[in-house]
C-alpha cells in the first residue's frame, strides 16, 4: 500500500482542503417498512462521471420520489472542481464509489500508472469527506485481473453492471426509463451524472416504476458468485438491501 500512495502523490498535491462530513439530512424508513415496500428485491442505482452540472437535479429527483438511495462513482478530477456537490451527496444519504482520476483507458497504462488513477481519487474522496470509497468501476467497463486486484488491494470491490441504459449514447429518456425498468432483483443499472438531461427526467420514472413492481433502489454489495456484466465479462457484486 505506502507504494501505492506514493504513485497518486502527484494527482493529489492539488487536493483541496479537508472537507468534514455532513449528516444524513433525510430520515430513513424502518427495516419492516423497507421490507414490506421491497417485496421483490433491490436493484442498484448507479451514476458515473460526476459530480457534474445534473448532481444537484439528480439528487432532488430521488429525494422528491421515496428519498431513493444510488451510487456515484465520481471522478477525482471532478470531485477536485465541485466539491461543494460531493459533499451533498454525501448529506443526502448516496454511497460513493471510485470512478479514477481522469477517466482513462485502464487496460492501457502500466500497473503503476493505473493504480495512481484508481487510489488518487479514492484519497481525494476521504480528504473531502472523510470516507473512504470501498466500490471501484473501471471507466467503460475495460477491466483486467490485474486492475481488479489492483482495487482488491485498496480495499474496493470492482463494480460493473447488468443493465446499460445507453443515456452516453443519446438515449431518449423513453429508452432510459424502459430499459431500467427492465431490471430484477439483484441488476446493478448504469446511468450517468454527466450533464444528460434525458437521465435527469428519467429518473423519477424509474423510482416509481420499480416501486410499483415491489423493487426498491438498493446498495451494491460484494458477492461470492461471480455476475455475469456482458459475454466474457464477470465481476463479484450485487444489489442487496441497506
Amino acid at each position: 500500500m505506502s507504494s501505492l500512495r506514493i504513485l497518486a502523490a502527484g494527482l493529489l498535491a492539488s487536493a483541496l482542503a479537508v472537507v468534514p462530513p455532513l449528516a444524513t439530512s433525510h430520515a430513513e424508513s424502518s427495516p419492516a417498512s423497507r421490507t414490506q415496500a421491497c417485496a421483490h428485491g433491490y436493484v442498484a442505482l448507479t451514476f458515473d462521471d460526476g459530480p457534474s452540472t445534473t448532481t444537484t437535479a439528480i439528487l432532488q429527483a430521488l429525494h422528491d420520489n421515496g428519498l431513493t438511495r444510488a451510487t456515484f462513482f465520481n471522478i477525482g478530477a471532478q470531485e477536485q472542481l465541485h466539491p461543494d456537490l460531493v459533499t451533498a451527496e454525501q448529506a443526502a444519504g448516496q454511497w460513493p464509489g471510485d470512478h479514477t482520476y481522469s477517466h482513462p483507458f485502464l487496460d492501457e497504462l502500466t500497473t503503476s500508472q493505473a493504480a495512481a488513477e484508481i487510489l488518487g481519487t479514492q484519497q481525494i474522496h476521504e480528504q473531502l469527506t472523510g470516507v473512504r470509497e470501498a466500490l471501484f468501476r473501471p471507466p467503460y467497463g475495460r477491466t483486467t485481473p490485474e486492475i481488479r486486484a489492483l482495487a482488491r488491494s485498496m480495499g474496493m470491490t470492482e463494480v460493473l453492471w447488468t443493465v446499460d441504459t445507453q443515456d452516453y449514447a443519446g438515449a431518449t429518456t423513453a429508452h432510459i426509463v424502459a430499459t431500467a425498468l427492465a431490471a430484477h432483483r439483484g441488476d446493478i443499472i448504469l446511468m450517468h451524472d454527466a450533464g444528460y438531461a434525458t437521465t435527469v427526467a428519467a429518473v423519477p420514472q424509474i423510482v416509481r416504476g420499480l416501486a410499483d413492481r415491489g423493487i426498491c433502489a438498493g446498495r451494491v454489495v460484494p458477492t461470492r458468485h461471480p455476475v455475469t456484466a456482458w459475454p466474457g465479462t464477470t465481476f463479484f457484486a450485487t444489489a442487496g438491501r441497506w
